[in-house]
């Protein structure tokens, strides 16, 4: 595994199986509903299926579902692509975050960050000013380790669900 992967929300799995295209594929139908729009979602109907998303040839992007009052920003995002192998075949997984709450993240924790930095370099100069920064930074590292302990806790319940379903 690599470094980065411990630093970032991000998450890459490869599971072999006997089964073949055809049998992935709907095996993968039988847990994925279609995406439900904001509306569907506001009238509080429980999915029988534990993810939704959309199954296109040999590739698909899902996310678990949950319930309407829990929310989860950190929920990892899953594309993946199943590859035909010449005894059976092999799933391809990726999980990250959505965009949408990465570039949310970055503009967020971008104000506490460069005050931070900032600081840094002010009482680098003089040391007179404080330690100012502490907080500042502080603030960013917890940010941070928050949302990648978050997402590992949902990627890890997802690995295990496709780890047990196609192994």
């Amino acid at each position: 595994m690599r470094f980065y992967q411990f630093l970032l929300p991000f998450e890459s799995l490869t599971i072999p199986t006997n089964l073949t295209y055809s049998e992935v594929w709907q095996k993968l139908d039988k847990i994925i509903d279609p995406p439900q729009t904001f509306s569907m979602a506001l009238q509080f109907q429980k999915s029988h299926k534990p993810y939704q998303g959309r199954l296109s040839g040999n590739t698909f992007q899902i996310r678990r579902t949950i319930s309407f009052y829990s929310r989860n920003s950190f929920l990892p995002q899953i594309t993946g692509e199943i590859s035909p192998q010449p005894f059976g075949c092999s799933l391809k997984l990726r999980m990250n975050l959505h965009q949408a709450v990465m570039v949310f993240m970055i503009v967020w924790m971008s104000v506490p960050a460069s005050m931070g930095l900032l600081s840094l370099l002010v009482w680098l100069v003089d040391r007179s000013v404080g330690l100012i920064f502490l907080p500042l930074l502080g603030m960013c590292i917890f940010t941070w380790f928050l949302s990648l302990i978050c997402f590992k806790i949902e990627a890890i319940k997802d690995i295990k669900f496709f780890s047990d379903k196609f192994s």
